[in-house]
């Protein structure tokens, strides 16, 4: 609302405070102007303490009883002020005495100035400043409603800074400076510190200052201790109007303080619970049931006491993980271990504890993901069978082939096919061949022997990065137990078919109820072993999908250690079109061949029995 020193300042109207007004009286705020004659029959009522009272001392008889009805009905019906017009320029002492002793502002119009307009300019200023006052008073409510970055506080403060002219900056809880608008102009903040820190500590409510000509004005914003703090300088005075601004804006600024602080902490937990829930995978994977369930207890009690579990695995774009794991908790959150991969970006890994004798078939938590699924045609899923919880690497790995076959599948979901494979083929027609293979290393001592199998293990699946983010060790020592454990076997990692090897024994090893870390006599003959009829029957079925070229391409690529450019040149055909005949592949196999996984290996041992293609054998030395 318009003051009387704006008034002053237009200068058309020639609005002049008396000397020796104190400038102070002239922030009251203004509304109206009541014209004072000596006729008038009834005397103004009402609150008249924003009234500006208008008289002609010429009206006026210079006689006491005349002036002492002036005052009475001007400064004594409690106008804010009493402007007079008078031809000499001058006013009656005992006029200016008595405004003086009720405390009544006096300034003087020219004679030639229209009260009518002046009138209108009041009137014409109030308007002005309740459509600034309903505007400014919409926006807070605007910001009262959440958006989606849900930071307000600065976009609040640099709007106070526009809409006050002034230096306006908000210190927040810590004592650091939370925002600041304009840009670099906290530096009146240092020389009214003691007050911030006083009225963030409680000790004040608010405190207005003056620092070489400046006006400043710190007000607590919240009530929690220690409290935020909102400080505002300016050059001019602090009027009503502004002072009630800073007020609403501070209060605008505690709530949305608070639900940037629950904010912060649910994002803290929210942080806290996923870095948790990779920690119970991690250990999970490692083998270590008993550490992952005490682990788990504290965020999810109950949840893995049963002994088997499905692994799903459900892909999305990146951008979308985090949403889609918001999903999954309301979905499931409380029937599963939900776990942002640590190695993927685009992977949530589900681990669902299942009940005794639970059946092979489809949960409530497939039911659920599938529907999730559905929603987005670039969602996939794919599902291991129901494993111990100590095997629950093992379930990933067969729930990473699922997803493979899901991504060629239309409903975009696959379960893992438990078709008999060629380590369980081998683990029957030839018990113990895989600790033939292994056994230089499970020779070692039990807490190294199974760290390197481990990382060994884990590496041949995924790769090193993934080994280390899967367990939680670092990438550099994954890659130093991996090459200790090859230099142990004596077998080059580099080769294809040597990983291909070394990996079917290691599944083996896992999937041989009996074997019993016994050293066997001399190295085991893979390619005899390769020559049985039921492995034969396994390769024919498994490369039944393959017409003859893809056959021949899949030889010359297993030839040339999985070098697609070798294996062009070996064919004679375009790099391309190598490229395109291993992508036919892996459609029809649902196994990926240009990434040269785990999906590969069955493939190369197929092929080399196929084509009697030489398998490297350990070289260790024959103990007789």
């Amino acid at each position: 609302m318009p003051t009387l020193e704006r008034l002053t300042r237009m200068l058309e109207f020639g609005l002049t405070a008396f000397p020796g007004t104190p400038p102070g009286v002239l922030t009251r705020t203004i509304t109206s102007v009541l014209p004072v004659h000596p006729g008038d029959r009834h005397q103004a009522r009402g609150n008249l303490t924003q009234t500006l009272a208008i008289v002609d001392l010429d009206d006026w008889a210079s006689t006491d009883p005349a002036f002492d009805r002036l005052v009475s009905r001007t400064a004594g019906s409690g106008v804010a002020a009493l402007a007079i017009v008078s031809t000499t320029g001058h006013a009656p002492a005992e006029l200016v005495e008595a405004l003086r002793h009720l405390h009544v502002p006096l300034l003087t119009l020219p004679a030639s100035t229209s009260w009518a307009d002046f009138t209108e300019a009041v009137t014409r200023e109030r308007m002005a400043d309740l459509h600034r006052g309903i505007e400014w008073r919409d926006w807070l409510l605007g910001q009262a409603r959440p958006v989606p970055d849900g930071r307000h506080s600065g976009r609040i403060v640099r709007w106070l800074a526009a809409r006050t002219g002034s230096r306006v900056a908000l210190i927040g809880r810590d004592g650091a400076l939370a925002a600041v608008a304009p840009q670099r102009s906290a530096d009146k903040l240092t020389a009214v510190a003691d007050k911030i820190q006083e009225i963030a500590d409680g000790t004040l409510e608010s405190a207005a200052l003056e620092d070489g000509g400046t006006e400043i004005r710190l007000v607590a914003v919240g009530t929690s201790r220690p409290r935020a703090v909102l400080a505002v300088a300016r050059e001019s005075p602090f009027d009503h109007a502004f002072t009630r601004m800073i007020g609403r804006a501070a209060d605008l600024l505690s709530l949305h303080l608070a639900v940037e602080d629950a904010d912060t902490a649910t994002d803290s937990y929210r942080a806290t619970a996923i870095a948790l829930c990779v920690a119970i995978l991690q250990l999970l994977m490692v083998g270590e049931v008993s550490k992952a369930r005490r682990t788990a207890a504290s965020l999810f009690p109950g949840l893995l006491d049963q002994d088997a579990a499905r692994v799903y695995i459900l892909e999305s774009r990146p951008g979308e993980r985090d949403h889609l794991y918001d999903e999954c908790q309301r979905s499931i959150g409380r029937h599963a271990l939900i776990v942002q991969c640590p190695v993927y970006d685009e992977h949530l890994i589900i681990v669902v504890p299942q009940p005794p004798g639970a059946a092979d078939a489809d949960d409530r938590a497939c039911t659920a993901l599938r529907d999730l699924v559905a929603l987005r045609p670039y969602r996939y899923l794919g599902a291991s069978a129901i494993r111990p919880v100590a095997e629950t690497d093992q379930a990933y790995r067969h729930a990473l082939r699922a997803l493979a076959n899901a991504r060629v599948d239309r409903s975009r979901t696959a379960h893992y096919r438990s078709q008999r494979r060629l380590p369980e083929l081998l683990n029957e027609a030839y018990p113990g061949w895989a600790t033939a293979v292994l056994h230089p290393l499970l020779g070692q001592r039990r807490a190294e022997r199974d760290v390197l199998l481990q990382a060994l293990n884990l590496t041949l699946q995924f790769s090193v990065r993934a080994a280390a983010e899967l367990t939680g060790a670092h990438r550099n020592t994954v890659a130093n137990r991996v090459r200790s454990a090859a230099a142990v076997l004596g077998v080059d990692l580099d080769s294809l078919r040597d990983r291909a090897l070394t990996a079917v024994a290691l599944e083996a090893l896992l999937l041989d109820e009996r074997a019993d870390e016994t050293v066997h006599v001399g190295p085991p003959d893979l390619q005899a072993y390769l020559d049985t009829p039921e492995v034969q029957a396994w390769k024919r079925e498994f490369l039944h999908p393959l017409t003859e070229e893809l056959v021949t391409t899949l030889k010359e690529w297993v030839l040339a250690g999985g070098d697609t450019a070798r294996m062009a040149d070996a064919l004679g055909i375009h790099t391309q079109t190598a490229r395109k005949r291993l992508r036919a592949a892996t459609r029809l196999l649902q196994r990926d061949l240009l990434g040269q996984g785990a999906d590969a290996y069955d493939v190369v041992l197929a092929i080399a029995s196929e084509f009697n293609i030489p398998l490297p054998l350990p070289r260790w030395p024959d103990p007789h």
